[in-house]
């Protein structure tokens, strides 16, 4: 009980270096988003729980949760104008998912890649679009 109250207490303060072994003790992030800080708490949540398939129906909807409470605070924030183009979205999304061009590189299939397309030289495939907008978690028509 004790150990339990401390983890908790370490995630409000932030200091969240690895993810609580109970469910329960990641209640205390189901609270709207003011900060960065919060923000990027709950992103690297996100980003453990995201994809797995090991994970129960209250768990999935816990992280639908999480996923409501980063976009209302994305929406207030960090709003994606409707008028950039789609490498200055893609950009945008890059920096607000502290991505390198690198990371975009891997996650599209071959390093060089992110480069390539961030200037320029080459379109952003269907295939691409896809990726991206499911990663992101944004309409493909953001990237057309």
């Amino acid at each position: 009980m004790l150990a339990t109250k401390k983890k908790k207490a370490n995630m409000a303060r932030g200091k969240m270096s690895q993810l609580p072994k109970k469910w329960d003790a990641l209640g205390i992030l189901l609270k709207p988003i003011h900060s960065k800080g919060r923000y990027n708490q709950v992103i690297h949540v996100l980003d453990e729980l995201v994809g797995r398939t090991d994970l129960t129906k209250d768990q999935k909807d816990f992280v639908e949760s999480l996923s409501i409470l980063v976009e209302a605070y994305e929406n207030e924030h960090e709003p994606i104008k409707e008028n950039n183009g789609p490498i200055e979205t893609l950009n945008f999304l890059l920096e607000a998912n502290n991505m390198n061009l690198s990371d975009l590189g891997h996650l599209l299939g071959s390093r060089s890649l992110g480069s390539v397309i961030m200037n320029r030289k080459r379109g952003l495939s269907k295939k691409h679009i896809r990726i991206l907008s499911e990663r992101f978690s944004v309409s493909p028509n953001l990237f057309l």
